[in-house]
């Protein structure tokens, strides 16, 4: 057979990039996928969005050692006037105990005295639910655990079996085979003779491939036969999901790589700009991936990392996790304790030319934080407040090409923007949207000093009535306004509404007992414009400081029968199947930093709102309007 000469040779970027795009063509790609038990599913990869399907925790319990105590039985109590209780006021308990009413809060061991064993000491008041951790403060019931194409790590697995999802759906292990070519290559064990080479390379790449989840299978040494090549490649094509031929990609007398893939299918490049590794051919056959490695030790690993890692990492949907160190600023005021090292996880952004964190939920029994973080700092002992603003060394757990492309939601909580993030990580799958719900206030300020791309709001304004552009008026001056979705809130109450509650102003009856959200959050604001009118004092409502985060907690309060009503959307009463007082139409809209519109994630982002998909999963749920999603107003088109 006559020696073949490469064809013109590529760069190895666009190589690669013409490869993928063959391969996409050809269906590669596109996910298989089986179902496992969650134990078994550490380091696959999710195939679709996960959620919750019970809290955590499921109940309220100890988050100490110490006594049960009903709150108002300590009122009063300090160092200086110590208070005693009396058998039936307090009961001993250890961490984990699930809370008893009438009891709700927990003094702490080392904070009292045991006089004798009818009666304890107290040298503090405590409120309600006072060193207790409470249904739902982990995650909640129905909340998205996480996206598509999350590759799940043993703390994952931990949330996920402890939110009862007992098996997971996932990407299929690619099948790959390596086929070691050459008359001189024979196993090491089998060198008789000078002119003989050691066949090592399969073991090579072999582990290298299981490093990346891949099952490997090396055939035994085929000969430099065209004919013989040409057998074992059309044998395995249907049982492999990759086949890699090792040595005889080069010009040589008796290299049939390039002959055997021509008469097999199609050749996509043979050649590469790269040293060491130029003899690699890439090439289909049976729409699939077939790769013809170079037989020199340092060639053939050049080539795995160069063109067959991107290739698995891509049918993994997933980006390579390597630890690096970043300086990052703080967007938040962080209290820590003085006395200890004290671990934060975080989720990690670029902002334009610089990076910021968001502290996770904190604590040692939160797993939730574990799942979501990017990174850790480290607030050294004897420091007692890290300040917003501040930047700080933060050590990642992922890469830095993944952090780069994260995208940062700040602002008001809404299911919709989670179902956002999934589809976002389907478009591409190298995309995460980190969400930190800290409400609308929170997200107009981030947005405002610049510490995040897109700001969740729906914020009422008290004196003209209208939402969000007045906020967004009084604190930017050049501002991008994406209108999103109308939301109906109302009030979320127990199934088939026991207590017959229908208005606001209900909530001042004595048997109601009220939740809800943070100040600052559009929801509160909108409660008290409501209640202003009315004439109610918050004083007459039981429950009024008694505050969740986000709709899911106050919804999965009411279904606990820890409270009976709480303003929220209807979306989250249909979710937790609660019944749903419609009080009120809200706008809820996203502020986008101006720089980042210029962003192609941005325009993936506004493509995806405007798109059926986003559309039909948006109105699978109760209490939307998305007539008006996908108008843009800028700043300077604001009188």
């Amino acid at each position: 057979m006559e020696r073949k000469i490469y064809l013109k040779k590529q760069d190895v970027d666009m190589a690669l990039k013409l490869y993928k795009d063959r391969l996409y063509e050809a269906g590669f790609f596109t996910p298989r996928t089986e179902t496992l038990p969650t134990i078994k599913a550490l380091g696959r990869v999710l195939a679709k969005s996960v959620y919750a399907n019970k809290s955590v925790p499921t109940y309220n319990s100890a988050a100490m050692d110490g006594i049960f105590v009903r709150s108002c039985d300590t009122v009063g109590a300090t160092k200086t006037n110590p208070k005693i209780l009396t058998q039936g006021q307090f009961k001993f308990v250890n961490t984990g105990n699930v809370l008893e009413p009438p009891f709700d809060a927990v003094i702490m061991i080392e904070n009292l005295h045991i006089v004798d064993d009818n009666h304890i000491q107290i040298f503090e008041s405590v409120p309600p639910f006072h060193n207790i951790r409470l249904v739902g403060e982990d995650l909640c019931e129905k909340d998205m655990i996480f996206t598509r194409y999350h590759r799940l790590k043993a703390y994952d697995l931990s949330l996920l079996l402890a939110s009862g999802v007992l098996e997971v759906e996932v990407i299929k292990k690619m099948n790959v085979l390596v086929i070691p070519t050459g008359d001189e290559v024979v196993p090491p064990e089998s060198i008789v003779y000078d002119g003989l080479i050691p066949e090592t390379n399969s073991t090579l790449i072999a582990n290298y491939l299981k490093e990346l989840d891949v099952t490997v299978h090396i055939h035994p040494p085929v000969q430099d036969c065209f004919e013989s090549i040409v057998s074992v490649v059309s044998q395995a094509i249907s049982c492999y999901d990759m086949v890699l031929i090792n040595a005889g990609s080069s010009a040589g007398s008796f290299d049939y790589s390039y002959h055997v893939l021509s008469k097999l299918g199609q050749v996509i490049a043979h050649g590469l700009n790269i040293r060491p590794g130029k003899p690699t051919i890439l090439a289909l056959v049976n729409d699939k991936p077939v790769i013809g490695l170079p037989g020199y030790p340092g060639s053939c690993f050049v080539v795995l990392e160069q063109i067959v890692k991107p290739i698995v990492f891509e049918k993994y949907k997933t980006l390579p996790s390597n630890e690096g160190i970043v300086e990052a600023i703080s967007t938040r005021r962080i209290f820590s304790s003085i006395s200890e090292d004290e671990i934060i996880r975080v989720s990690l952004s670029k902002i334009n030319d610089k990076y910021v964190f968001v502290p996770l939920k904190r604590g040692a029994a939160t797993m939730e934080a574990l799942t979501k973080m990017d990174g850790t700092v480290i607030v050294p002992k004897g420091t007692e407040v890290l300040d917003e603003g501040q930047k700080v060394i933060v050590k990642t757990c992922k890469s830095i090409e993944e952090i780069d492309k994260n995208i940062l939601f700040v602002g008001s909580n809404d299911p919709l923007i989670s179902i956002l993030a999934d589809l976002i990580k389907a478009k591409d799958f190298t995309l995460n949207l980190n969400i930190a719900n800290v409400g609308s206030m929170g997200g107009l300020m981030a947005i405002a000093k610049g510490y995040a791309h897109i700001g969740g709001i729906h914020l009422l304004d008290l004196d003209c009535g209208e939402y969000n552009l007045p906020y967004v008026r009084k604190y930017l001056k050049n501002f991008v306004l994406v209108k999103f979705i109308k939301r109906n809130q109302g009030l979320i109450v127990q199934k088939s509404n026991p207590k017959g509650i229908k208005a606001l102003e209900d909530l001042t009856r004595e048997d109601i007992r009220f939740v809800n959200r943070q100040k600052a959050s559009g929801t509160r604001i909108l409660l008290d414009y409501h209640l202003s009118k009315l004439g109610i004092d918050t004083s007459q409502i039981s429950g009024y400081d008694d505050e969740e985060f986000t709709h899911i907690n106050l919804a999965l309060k009411i279904k606990k029968g820890l409270a009976d009503a709480g303003l929220g959307i209807a979306s989250v009463a249909q979710i937790m199947d609660l019944d749903f007082i419609p009080l009120f139409w809200e706008e809820y809209d996203l502020l986008v930093l101006p720089e980042f519109t210029k962003d192609y994630r941005f325009q993936l982002i506004m493509n995806l709102i405007l798109s059926e998909e986003f559309r039909n999963s948006a109105l699978t749920w109760q209490g939307y309007d998305l007539s008006d999603a996908g108008i843009v107003i800028r700043g300077d088109d604001i009188d």
